[in-house]
């Protein structure tokens, strides 16, 4: 029960490459799958729903901070919160300003070319899964659209990794 939780443990703070920490602890591949996968879905929720709370959180303060002379001098015909309408719904956003460093830019160009389904499948590999769950978050993907996403990919790349794991200690005769 020790290892289960420990490999839990790891599948919630590293996410899908905690699959050889369960491995390594002689757990069989499907408990060690399973743990990871309870861990990861915890991480998931729980990045999700405190990205998206801190952000709701920030838009508002954002939004009282704003002097009326400001939201007055805007453009004729515009409200202080519409976006441009070009590149989609990420692109106007406040978490457009935020991600503008190297993984928010790939992340914005994996989700606009391939939308949520994408950005699930592919964002785990590319970003880990603590990333992945708050970089999607950020760029405003809705909530259980992007959990379910996110553990569709999780579980794609947790499988690939117990199998390219499993075959690395059985070359090596560690099992």
């Amino acid at each position: 029960m020790g290892r289960f939780v420990w490999t839990l443990l790891a599948g919630f703070a590293l996410g899908t490459p905690a699959i050889p920490v369960g491995l390594s602890l002689s757990l069989p591949g499907p408990v060690a799958l399973l743990a990871v996968l309870l861990g990861s879905a915890c991480c998931v929720v729980f990045a999700v729903f405190a990205t998206e709370r801190v952000r709701s959180h920030w838009q508002s303060w954002r939004a009282r901070r704003k002097s009326p002379a400001v939201r007055a001098g805007s453009a004729p015909g515009a409200s202080a919160g519409d976006a441009p309408a070009t590149g989609g719904a990420a692109v106007g956003s406040p978490a457009g300003d935020r991600l503008s460093g190297a993984a928010g830019r790939r992340a914005r160009r994996v989700f606009e070319r391939h939308g949520a389904v994408g950005f699930g499948i592919v964002g785990p590999a590319l970003f880990g899964t603590w990333g992945s769950s708050l970089l999607g978050a950020a760029l405003g993907i809705p909530r259980w659209r992007l959990i379910r996403w996110l553990m569709a990919g999780v579980t794609l790349w947790c499988a690939v990794l117990l199998v390219a794991s499993d075959a690395v200690l059985g070359a090596f005769g560690i099992e």
